[in-house]
C-alpha cells in the first residue's frame, strides 16, 4: 500500500505552506487540520459581499466597501487606546481605526498623502465614517487583489480569514493533473446527479460566486460529500469482506441442547427472538464466520438468544464466551443460564475479576482443558491468563458501542472465531449504514409478552416535594425506587442537586425509609455489594448515577426518577427508564426537568412520554439533533464526516453504500484503471487502513 507520489504534496508539511509558521501549525491542528488535504475538507461557512464605493455614505453604513483614499494624517496613541488614521475619499473624511498597532507598521502601510485601495466595513461613530482595522491594504495597481465575494471559514484564534484562504489558495494548485484525470465515480451516477469532477468542485467550493454554491443544496458539496460517503462505505465492504474470508469447516448443527432449553423456558419466544435465533444457526451454519450486531430494546430478550447461540457451538464441542460489562450483570446472567440449562448436559462457568484466587483458577483450568462449554463474565474473559482450548464464538453485550477498528481487533483474540455483538441502544437506519456496514444486522422489534409498559411524565423541579410525599407513600408499600441525578459531588457551576446532597434531602423528608447511594467513582466490590442489597429489598431507594443504565433485573423497583433529564441524550434516558417495568406491577419513569430548560430540551423529553420503543425514539432523536458526529476508533464508534451531513444526505449515503457493494462484488481487489482510481479516493479520504487490508490479499 504505497501512497502514489502525484499525492505527496497533498499530504506534506504545513510549514511548506507560504505564510504558515510553527505557531499557526499548532492552531491549525485545533480545528482538525495536520496537513494540506485537510484545508480543501473545511468548506466555507458563509461570505462576505463587498461593494465599491466612490464615497462614503449613509447608504453604505454597515457594508463591507472597498474604496480609494488619500492618507492625510496619523493620530498616533502614546498610552492605552485606539490609534486613528485620517483619511479621505476624495469628498468626505474616514477615520481608520486600529487596536494595537505598531507605529512603524502604519508608517509603512499608510505613508502620508499617499493613495491606497482598502477594504472593510464601514460604521457611523458620533456622526463621523469610520473603519475599524481594514481587512485589505493595497496600492492602486493592486485592486484585484480584493475579492468582491469572499469564503469566510470557521476558524480559531491565531488564525486570520486571509493566512486561511490564501493557504487553500496554495493547496488548490497542488491538486495534480493526475487526479484530476482520475474519476472514481461511475459515469451513470456521475450523469444522473449532473456532477463536475473532484477538482473542479473543490475550486466551486473554495471561490463561491453565491450562497447557494456552499448550501447543503450545492452540487459540489453534494459530489464531495459522496466522495466522502462512497469511501467509507467501501472501507466497510472491505473489512467486511475481511472479516468473513478465512473460512472453517462446520459441523452440521445441533438442536438437542436448544430444544431442552426451549421447553425449559417459563414463557414463550417472541418471533423477533425466534427469526434472529434462525439468522444464527444460519450463520453457523456457512463456511464464512459469523459476524453479526443484534440490536435489542431494552428487555427485548436479546440475552436469551445469545444463551441459544451459545448451545449450538456447545453441542458442537466448541467454546463460547458471553462478555457482559459488569461482575454483578455476568453472575445474573451465569444464574439464568443454569436455570434455563439445569438436565442439560453442558458446563457452564463464571469468570471475573472478583472472583477468588483458588476459585478463579479451577474455572482457568476447565477453560484452558476445553472442559468449561460455556464461560460468562467480564472484560477479565481476555486478559493473558486466560487461554481457551476450542475457542469458536465470542458475544459482546456491548455497554458502549465498538468503533470499526475495536471490532476488528476483537476478530484477532483468536482463530476464525465467530463474533456476535449486541446492543441495547437501538441504531437508526441511516448509522447502521454509516457504521455497521461490515456486519450482518439483525433487529429484536418486539418484547416479550410478560414486559410491562412503563408510564413516563415530566415535572418541573418544583415539584418535587409534592413527588417525594407519593413515592413515600408507595415505599410503605413495598415497592422499590430508584433515583437518578446527574452529578457525584458539589462544585459543578451548573444549578443541579449533586447526588449528596439530594442523599441529605430525601433522608430528612422521608423518615424510616431506607435509602443508599451508587455512583461510579465507588470500587467493584462497593457496587456489587450494593446492588444485591437493593435486589434482594434491602434498600428502598437506591439513589444513583447512570451506573445503572446497565444493570440486573429488579422486579420490585416500580419508579425511576431522572433528574436533570435535559441532560441526558435520549437513549440513555430510554435505557434509564428500562430499569424499571421488570415485574408484574406498573412501572413509573419520572422525568424531572430544571428551570433552565429550552423549548428544544422539552420536546426532547416529550419525545420519551409519546414513544416507547428505541427504535422511534432513536429514529426521532437522529431528526432533532443531525448527524452529528456518526466512525473510526473512539470508544463510541460513531464516525466522523467532514463534508457529509448524515441527517440531509440519507439518499447519498444509500447511493454510496449501493454502489461500494457493487464495486466490491465485481472487483474485489479494486484492480484495474477504476480501481487505481477508487485507490486515489481511498488515500485522500484517509481509508489506508482498508489499502492495508487490500493488499494483506
Amino acid at each position: 500500500m504505497i501512497r502514489p507520489q502525484f499525492l505527496f504534496p497533498l499530504f506534506g508539511s504545513l510549514e511548506n505552506l507560504k505564510g504558515i509558521g510553527s505557531k499557526t501549525v499548532l492552531n491549525l491542528k485545533k480545528i482538525g487540520i495536520s496537513k494540506p488535504l485537510d484545508f480543501l475538507y473545511s468548506f466555507p461557512t458563509n461570505l462576505k459581499t463587498r461593494v465599491f464605493a466612490n464615497t462614503v455614505s449613509d447608504l453604505n453604513v454597515n457594508k463591507v466597501v472597498i474604496i480609494k483614499i488619500k492618507i492625510i494624517k496619523h493620530n498616533f496613541k502614546y498610552f492605552k487606546g485606539p490609534l486613528n488614521i485620517e483619511v479621505t475619499d476624495g469628498l468626505k473624511k474616514i477615520n481608520l481605526i486600529f487596536f494595537n498597532a505598531k507605529n512603524d507598521w502604519i508608517k509603512k502601510n499608510f505613508p502620508i498623502e499617499q493613495e491606497r485601495i482598502i477594504s472593510g466595513k464601514l460604521e457611523k461613530y458620533k456622526n463621523q465614517f469610520q473603519i475599524i482595522h481594514p481587512d485589505y491594504i493595497e496600492k492602486i495597481f493592486d485592486i484585484d487583489k480584493i475579492p468582491v465575494i469572499e469564503p469566510i471559514y470557521s476558524l480559531t484564534k491565531g488564525i486570520s480569514q486571509k493566512v486561511f484562504l490564501n493557504s487553500v489558495n496554495q493547496i488548490l494548485q497542488l491538486i495534480s493533473e493526475e487526479i484530476s484525470n482520475c474519476e472514481w465515480i461511475n459515469k451513470k451516477r456521475l450523469k444522473e446527479m449532473n456532477w463536475t469532477d473532484f477538482k473542479n468542485s473543490l475550486k466551486k467550493i473554495h471561490k463561491p460566486k453565491t450562497n447557494e454554491d456552499i448550501s447543503l443544496n450545492s452540487n459540489y458539496r453534494l459530489r464531495l460529500a459522496y466522495d466522502e460517503l462512497l469511501s467509507h462505505q467501501l472501507s466497510l465492504v472491505i473489512a467486511r469482506s475481511f472479516s468473513k474470508k478465512n473460512t472453517k469447516k462446520r459441523k452440521k448443527i445441533g438442536y438437542k441442547f436448544s430444544t431442552l432449553m426451549k421447553k425449559r423456558l417459563p414463557f414463550s419466544l417472541t418471533n423477533s427472538q425466534e427469526k434472529c435465533i434462525a439468522e444464527i444457526q444460519s450463520d453457523l451454519s456457512r463456511d464464512e464466520r459469523m459476524y453479526r450486531l443484534i440490536q435489542g430494546d431494552v428487555g427485548s430478550g436479546k440475552t436469551l438468544v445469545a444463551f441459544f447461540s451459545m448451545l449450538f457451538v456447545a453441542e458442537n464441542s466448541g467454546q463460547a464466551v458471553l462478555m457482559v460489562p459488569t461482575d454483578i450483570l455476568a453472575k445474573q446472567h451465569y444464574n439464568n443460564f443454569q436455570e434455563y440449562t439445569k438436565d442439560i448436559e453442558v458446563n457452564s462457568v463464571l469468570l471475573t475479576g472478583k472472583m477468588k484466587t483458588n476459585e478463579k483458577k479451577q474455572v482457568l483450568e476447565a477453560i484452558k482443558l476445553g472442559q468449561a462449554d460455556i464461560i460468562i463474565g467480564t472484560h477479565s474473559l481476555f486478559q493473558k491468563g486466560v487461554i481457551f482450548e476450542n475457542l469458536e464464538l465470542v458475544i459482546i453485550d456491548e455497554q458502549h458501542k465498538f468503533g470499526v477498528q475495536q471490532r476488528h481487533d476483537l476478530i484477532q483474540k483468536g482463530e476464525n472465531l465467530d463474533i456476535l455483538v449486541m446492543t441495547a441502544t437501538p441504531i437508526p437506519r441511516t448509522l447502521e449504514l454509516a457504521n455497521y456496514g461490515d456486519m450482518d444486522i439483525s433487529r429484536i422489534l418486539d418484547k416479550p409478552m410478560n414486559r410491562q409498559k412503563v408510564d413516563t411524565s415530566i415535572i418541573s423541579e418544583k415539584k418535587i416535594e409534592i413527588l417525594i410525599s407519593r413515592i413515600l407513600e408507595i415505599c410503605k408499600k413495598g415497592t422499590q425506587s430508584y433515583w437518578v441525578c446527574p452529578l457525584i459531588e458539589e462544585g459543578d457551576k451548573s444549578e443541579l442537586v449533586a447526588i449528596e446532597q439530594r442523599f441529605s434531602s430525601l433522608n430528612k423528608m422521608l423518615p424510616g425509609i431506607k435509602i443508599d447511594i451508587l455512583h461510579g467513582k465507588m470500587s467493584e466490590e462497593q457496587k456489587n455489594k450494593i446492588m444485591t442489597s437493593f435486589k434482594n429489598g434491602n434498600i428502598q431507594i437506591l439513589l444513583a448515577t447512570t451506573v445503572i443504565e446497565v444493570g440486573i433485573d429488579v422486579p420490585n423497583a416500580t419508579i425511576i426518577v431522572i433528574e436533570g433529564a435535559e441532560r441526558f441524550g435520549l437513549a440513555q434516558l430510554h435505557q434509564l427508564r428500562g430499569r424499571v417495568g421488570r415485574g408484574k406491577k406498573q412501572s413509573n419513569c419520572i422525568l424531572i426537568y430544571s428551570k433552565n430548560i429550552g423549548r428544544l430540551g422539552k420536546e426532547r423529553l416529550e419525545v420519551l412520554r409519546k414513544f416507547d420503543n428505541g427504535f422511534d425514539i432513536a429514529e426521532e432523536d437522529l431528526k432533532m439533533r443531525g448527524g452529528g458526529n456518526p466512525i473510526g476508533q473512539q470508544q463510541s464508534g460513531i464516525p466522523k464526516f467532514r463534508i457529509a451531513n448524515l441527517d440531509f444526505d440519507k439518499e447519498l449515503l444509500s447511493y454510496a453504500n449501493q454502489d461500494a457493494n457493487e464495486i466490491i462484488k465485481n472487483n474485489k481487489y479494486l484492480k484495474g484503471e477504476h480501481g487505481k482510481n477508487l485507490r486515489v479516493l481511498l488515500h485522500l479520504m484517509n481509508k489506508d487502513n482498508s489499502l492495508k487490508l487490500l493488499e494483506s490479499g
